[in-house]
């Protein structure tokens, strides 16, 4: 953990001398949940940039004792990112107001308010504000990171997630921070990466408030959202009355390009003064904009969804109903399908909806064919694998599924034709899959004027078995030799859980071919 005296010349970005700086108050970790937060965001991050030299810089407050402003302000100065965690002593706190602002000036003075449009401001929020009171105004277009729950059936009580495990919602907080972190790394790798390719273009989504046992998807979509750039709205708590709500989400919806709604079998809290849930009452205001041009909504409905309460299956069945209408004709999409396939949904929406052709520079454009047999898709380290490549920079296809034998045959040809490096992922496929997809790809390439400087590589997943062990494990010098003419099959993993360094070598080949 970075202490005052700990502080080295360069964090990770290499263009300032801190990465993060944690801005808190003191009462705020009495049990030591800002220390908890510092420690694991430490942890996750080391693990996800794949280095022990990210600069994470807090005032610890021995003693209890604050240390000199002189002392704190180059620090805070110094950082690339910013992160608050509010709470009632937080906004209530002159010198954390100071740290804020004292911050924002130097990063407007800079020119680097915003890397990417994504603000360089990160708002935890720990302990629930009281309505009425005032943040600091800096974080109003910023998103937040709430690490706390409201009660389903009373909104006026809430429960902060616990920092220590063992403690009630622990698991909450662990999986906040790992969204939190994933957001920061992604951050802090667009400042380090030197070159600027022309900037994107920016959309605004309308990220619907969902039930709290889709929390963790909509956290999941928000970071992937913000990672390429994209503003997510909205970025402050919604109103309870249904008079606030309604006029705030039509003036949100006004300003985006996208609504994004997740369906869960919870039908969710229902406003003040309101018959309907937050979330139909979403769709039904979101529902108003289809006649608009360029306005697109996007419906997901886990395709396992079970035994949904009553009142939200009509509202399913009332969803389902309204793609037909012709008001909302190719504006609503309802898509029932894994999480994963609806991201990348979502993402081809957003690329698709580019009215500029794009100016060719010389950027990375190294595409992945991620392969996977299908049970495997719902695999958490395929997701980190596919997340992790992405993270570089690195378009991935996956395979296709649902189509006649030839069609998928000419499908996997002509992914494999599209992109620079096939990375075959061995999970609970057979053996025999495994072989006739090193062989069709060796077949293909054999075709192909440079594929033999194609990529190729097979990761070794759990679970691990005698026929990985004796045909894959046992290969030493991880290089596993295939047909005269062609690399070596690169060999990743080795049977246990995710981690980034386990496909390093893969991303350094593709940097070397670069």
């Amino acid at each position: 953990m970075s202490t005052p005296s700990l502080i080295t010349e360069q964090g990770f970005t290499g263009g300032f001398p801190v990465d993060l700086f944690i801005s808190y108050g003191h009462i705020d970790n009495q049990a030591n949940w800002i220390t908890h937060l510092h420690s694991a965001l430490q942890t996750r991050l080391q693990e996800l940039l794949g280095t022990d030299q990210i600069v994470i810089w807090r005032d610890v407050k021995l003693n209890g004792l604050d240390l000199l402003w002189d002392t704190i302000r180059p620090k805070v100065t110094g950082s690339a990112l910013f992160l608050s965690v509010l709470s009632p002593r937080y906004v209530s706190s002159d010198s954390c107001r100071q740290e804020v602002d004292c911050f924002v000036e130097a990063a407007e003075r800079d020119n680097r308010w915003r890397s990417d449009t994504q603000s360089r401001l990160i708002r935890v929020v720990k302990t629930r504000l009281a309505e009425g009171v005032q943040q600091p105004l800096s974080f109003d277009a910023t998103l937040g990171y709430e690490f706390y729950q409201t009660d389903d059936q009373n909104p006026d009580i809430f429960y902060e997630f616990g920092s220590q495990e063992g403690r009630p919602r622990f698991d909450n907080f662990a999986e906040r921070v790992n969204v939190l972190a994933q957001t920061v790394a992604r951050a802090l790798l667009k400042f380090r990466q030197a070159k600027r390719a022309t900037k994107p273009n920016v959309r605004t989504i309308f990220l619907s408030p969902t039930t709290r046992d889709l929390e963790q998807y909509r956290l999941s979509i928000q970071s992937e959202l913000v990672g390429r750039g994209h503003n997510v709205i909205p970025t402050v708590p919604l109103p309870y009355t249904a008079a606030e709500l309604v006029s705030t989400i039509e003036s949100l919806l006004a300003n985006a390009d996208v609504s994004v709604q997740l369906i869960g079998r919870n039908y969710g809290l229902i406003p003040e003064e309101e018959t309907r849930s937050l979330g139909e009452l979403s769709y039904d205001l979101t529902l108003a904009q289809g006649a608009r041009i360029n306005f697109h909504q996007l419906i997901w409905i886990p395709e396992d969804l079970q035994n949904p309460e009553n009142a939200q299956q009509t509202f399913i069945t009332k969803l389902r109903g309204t793609q037909d209408e012709p008001a909302v004709s190719g504006k609503a999409d309802v898509f029932e399908t894994s999480f994963e396939s609806f991201k990348e949904g979502v993402l081809d929406v957003l690329s698709q909806k580019l009215e500029v052709p794009p100016i060719p520079v010389a950027i990375k454009t190294k595409a992945v064919y991620l392969l996977c047999d299908q049970p495997d898709l719902k695999e958490e380290q395929l997701r980190k694998i596919k997340a992790y490549l992405r993270s570089y920079g690195y378009p991935v296809e996956v395979p296709v599924f649902q189509g006649d034998p030839e069609e998928l045959r000419m499908m996997e040809e002509e992914l494999i034709l599209d992109t620079d490096a096939a990375l075959i992922y061995y999970g609970t496929a057979k053996d025999l899959w495994v072989m006739r997809k090193r062989k069709s790809i060796l077949k293909v390439l054999s075709s192909r004027p440079k594929g033999r400087n194609y990529t190729r590589a097979l990761y070794l997943a759990t679970p691990k078995d005698d026929i990985k062990a004796a045909n894959y494990l046992a290969v030493s010098d991880h290089n596993y030799l295939e047909i005269m003419g062609f690399s070596p099959l690169l060999l990743l993993g080795d049977c246990e859980d995710f981690g980034p360094e386990k496909i390093t070598p893969f991303i350094q080949l593709l940097e070397k071919e670069q």
